[in-house]
């Protein structure tokens, strides 16, 4: 047996209980009651203010026939006074119709269900909207209100061609470099410039390498052969002039700047400044200027010296510094992303989960109590109309005909709001569940998807 068949019987037996108990709590008059006690105003409820908030309530097909609209009656809701009641009950006359007499009981007597109407129909089953994930490495579409920009630096000084576990720098480097870059997201702009790489490491050639730094593949869409066409012929060969590089790259983001553009500046380099320059300076020109970038510093085989320097540089330009010795460690930094990744989707789904349970938990139960207050509500009302009835029965003598009729109109009235209570209530539920297990559903797939994604990723 569903709950709604319960609880019409539960309902049906308490009526079949009140038709049958007699006199009512009307005749039955407590001893503490004060008869002097004057005549209370209207309830709070019944105010012209919530009148006029209820005056557009849509009322349901089977409610309409109820008088729902007016609200509560006389000594509805917390007037409900005996003491006033029962004066009230005698000045009706004897000759009224039953469903004339129904209808003035329900002017003293009516309880207000107009907040809980408009709770039901008004009420939002939705849990929580869907937040972005944290993104994908790969076809990662930059929004068209923002621009993103990235610029690689990369060392080509004559210690570029040492050799590491793995190969040699150089041509680990710009394997790297070539696809860190591939995986940027779609609609970034890419740079690639070069710093050292004319000249030799000599002190004849100082001067020539030191003003070499050149973009080889200018600010702009990333495009895979001519990148690759573009870093292919870069081989190490002079100074380091670090400083100069980051200058060249705040004049190549000199004209992008705003609230909605996004500067960040790769460096890749082997050793510290030998060109007289100042790299701190220079990053934190960039970083605190309009321009606002970010340099994050990849020290490649660098010694503690060499990495103490670089930190300080990746710290004025407000980014991050790394070190790496092998052709693993530069790969590792630059696939970092893939893991952080797969971790935050995890989290992702996660907090989505949890939060779309906790919500869809606390909206079920609102709508158990709202519905088991207006459950018992009508129940309360029904009690008092029916105590009223046996009041004209046993004391004014009224017409058995017309108090069994109203006594069926009360019970038609309880049966009506009880089963628009039990019906909005178990449709809103189910509502709430479906919508909490398809969210659920939605974030655990795309969780899945995205891990499986960046996985495929790493692995190529």
């Amino acid at each position: 047996m569903n709950w709604m068949n319960r609880a019409f019987l539960a309902a049906l037996f308490s009526g079949c209980l009140i038709l049958t108990s007699g006199c009512s709590g009307l005749i039955q008059q407590s001893q503490g009651e004060d008869p002097s006690k004057k005549e209370q105003k209207t309830s709070e409820s019944n105010s012209d203010e919530e009148k006029e908030s209820f005056a557009n309530l849509e009322i349901p097909s089977q409610l309409e026939d109820l008088r729902i609209r007016e609200g509560a009656g006389k000594y509805g809701g917390k007037q409900y006074d005996l003491n006033n009641i029962r004066p009230a009950l005698d000045k009706l006359p004897k000759d009224l119709s039953s469903e004339e007499l129904f209808q003035r009981l329900l002017k003293l007597m009516a309880e207000d269900y107009r907040p809980s109407v408009h709770f039901f129909e008004n009420y939002d089953p939705s849990i929580i909207d869907i937040e972005d994930g944290p993104g994908e490495i790969r076809n990662l579409q930059v929004p068209k209100e923002e621009e993103v920009n990235i610029v690689v630096l990369l060392d080509s000084s004559g210690s570029m061609a040492a050799k590491v576990k793995g190969g040699k720098k150089m041509d680990l480097a710009k394997e790297s470099v070539r696809d860190f870059v591939s995986n940027m997201p779609q609609g970034a702009n890419v740079s690639l410039q070069v710093y050292g790489h004319k000249g030799s490491n000599s002190k004849k050639d100082k001067k020539i390498s030191c003003e070499s730094t050149e973009e080889i593949y200018p600010l702009g869409e990333y495009k895979e052969k001519a990148f690759k066409k573009a870093l292919k012929p870069v081989k190490p060969a002079g100074w380091t002039p670090l400083a100069a590089s980051m200058e060249k790259a705040k004049q190549t983001l000199e004209s992008h700047q705003g609230d909605h553009v996004q500067n960040i500046i790769y460096v890749v380099s082997d050793g510290v400044e030998t060109c007289d320059g100042d790299p701190v300076q220079a990053a934190e020109n960039l970083h605190e200027s309009n321009i606002k970038a970010v340099v994050n510093m990849i020290g490649f085989d660098v010694d503690d010296e060499g990495q103490k320097a670089l930190k300080n540089v990746a710290d004025a330009g407000g980014g991050s510094y790394k070190t790496v010795d092998s052709e693993v460690g530069l790969a590792e930094y630059f696939e970092a992303e893939y893991s952080r990744l797969y971790d935050e989707w995890g989290e992702w789904a996660s907090d989505h989960y949890d939060k779309a349970q906790v919500i869809g938990s606390n909206k079920y139960d609102e709508l158990q109590s709202r519905g088991s207050d207006l459950y018992h509500l009508a129940q309360m009302e029904s009690k008092h109309l029916y105590d009223a009835v046996n009041y004209l029965k046993e004391e004014r003598d009224y017409e058995y005909n017309v108090i069994s009729d109203v006594k069926s109109s009360i019970y038609d009235r309880k049966k009506a709001i009880q089963g628009y209570t039990s019906d909005s209530r178990r449709s809103l539920q189910e509502e709430v569940s479906d919508n909490r297990r398809e969210i659920q559903d939605q974030v655990t797939n795309k969780r899945r998807s995205k891990q499986d994604e960046i996985l495929d990723q790493k692995n190529n």
